[in-house]
């Protein structure tokens, strides 16, 4: 097998895992549960800067107006983000 073969395998590889880490495996995390999980990360950031951060909640729309259940982060995700450093360009 030659480096090049080699090379394009590993990288395959990789991408396979983090997509089972982060579809298949991935933990969504509260507000609160993220600070606990990251340090970097405090109550006063996530109310300020949280938009920035991938996350998600579930709408709702009836009759009386929509309604959204609290955001939730993937723990997965950011923890890609923090080791691989894009968390730096938000």
């Amino acid at each position: 097998m030659d480096r090049i073969l080699r090379s394009e395998i590993v990288s395959e590889v990789k991408r396979g895992m983090v997509e089972i880490l982060e579809v298949a495996g991935e933990r969504w995390l509260t507000a609160d549960e993220l600070c606990a999980q990251f340090g970097m990360f405090s109550p006063s950031w996530i109310k300020s800067y949280g938009h920035k951060l991938p996350r998600q909640r579930a709408e709702v729309t009836d009759g009386e107006g929509t309604k959204a259940t609290r955001w939730a982060y993937p723990q997965h995700k950011i923890a890609r983000m923090i080791n691989d450093g894009t968390i730096k360009n938000l």
